[in-house]
């Protein structure tokens, strides 16, 4: 990241991705089902670095840290330091080490270092984690020095490559305030939470609210349920581990909704402008392997919300930030 803002300029924009590949979803698609959007992600990633650099867009890129790894024998070596157990240990990335190649070159869907260096090249990225393992805070079985053991190999996987990282989000959004002091211990500053709305709270991951929840939360990306979900400046001051809360999740093109894309993205640009309006910051976040299929379309419909941003910046001087740089915000 080549620069950390200096002032507040009206609010904001903030976006951040999720990087996972596979050990975010091989506890979900146990049977290489979603394979294709995976590799995908060698297409989509890039491109949206290049987006990012022709419009000047700050991004945090939420990484797991398994990514960074080279070898298997390294990722083996990490995972035997966390000793989490999970009541259901599908969720466990060691359950998922026996399918892993060798290296990258062996295995594109559990290996990611040549893409993070991608991302590091880029102006304006920030490193942030996505925890060590896609550590799942709320289930049962796991407990806090499990997770505490979990951000210790990602500070170590990542010492001398990369600095300190500075912000983390939880994986499936499995906010839990009693890890927070540990977040802290270990050198980060923010975190992103969920949109303010009893729709979005914490919970484990189920089938049933899976289904229910996501069925709500599908609409809700459409039509305007739950409200825009900008956050003030003054809002985050309030919290020592400061919280760069989400505003939308940005859903992938889906064939079967096409006739309302243009739905989905007027429900982003709404939430983008009266952030603009208001002095706030919308906070917009979603997975590269979202981008995996239908790239084009899914390029296209970043780049309209893009070029939306610069209209914004031009009218009402809403700038773009990491999430690191909104934490640093608060504290001037």
């Amino acid at each position: 990241m080549e620069k950390i803002a200096s002032k507040v300029n009206h609010g904001g924009f903030v976006i951040s991705l999720d990087f996972e590949l596979n050990w975010g979803v091989h506890d979900v698609f146990r049977h290489g089902q979603y394979n294709k959007n995976l590799y995908g992600v060698r297409q989509a990633l890039p491109k949206i670095l290049m987006l990012f650099k022709e419009y000047e867009i700050h991004a945090t890129w939420a990484t797991v840290g398994l990514l960074f790894a080279e070898s298997k024998g390294e990722m083996a070596h990490y995972l035997r330091g966390i000793p989490v157990k999970y009541e259901q240990m599908k969720y466990a990335a060691h359950s998922q080490l026996a399918k892993v190649g060798e290296n990258e070159q062996e295995d594109l869907l559990h290996f990611g270092k040549s893409l993070i260096e991608q991302i590091i090249q880029t102006p304006y990225q920030e490193i942030g984690s996505h925890t060590f393992s896609h550590y799942y805070c709320l289930e049962s079985g796991q407990i806090e020095s499990d997770f505490e053991s979990d951000l210790q190999a990602m500070a170590m996987i990542c010492e001398g490559y990369i600095a300190p990282m500075k912000s983390i989000v939880f994986p499936r959004n499995q906010v839990n305030d009693n890890y927070f002091a540990a977040c802290q211990q270990a050198g980060y500053v923010c975190y992103r939470g969920n949109e303010r709305h009893d729709l979005y709270n914490p919970k484990k991951f189920t089938t049933k609210n899976r289904l229910s929840l996501g069925a709500m939360k599908w609409l809700d990306s459409y039509v305007n349920i739950t409200g825009n979900h900008m956050v003030r400046l003054e809002e985050m001051t309030e919290d020592a581990f400061i919280n760069v809360r989400a505003s939308a999740f940005l859903r992938p093109y889906s064939s079967i909704l096409r006739a309302f894309e243009h739905r989905k993205i007027q429900r982003i640009k709404e939430g983008m402008l009266a952030a603009a309006k208001e002095g706030a910051f919308y906070h917009l976040w979603w997975h590269p392997h979202n981008f995996g299929r239908h790239i084009d379309k899914n390029l296209a419909m970043l780049e309209e919300l893009l070029q939306y941003y610069q209209e914004l910046q031009r009218d009402y001087d809403f700038q773009s930030y990491s999430m690191y740089e909104v934490a640093m915000l608060c504290k001037q």
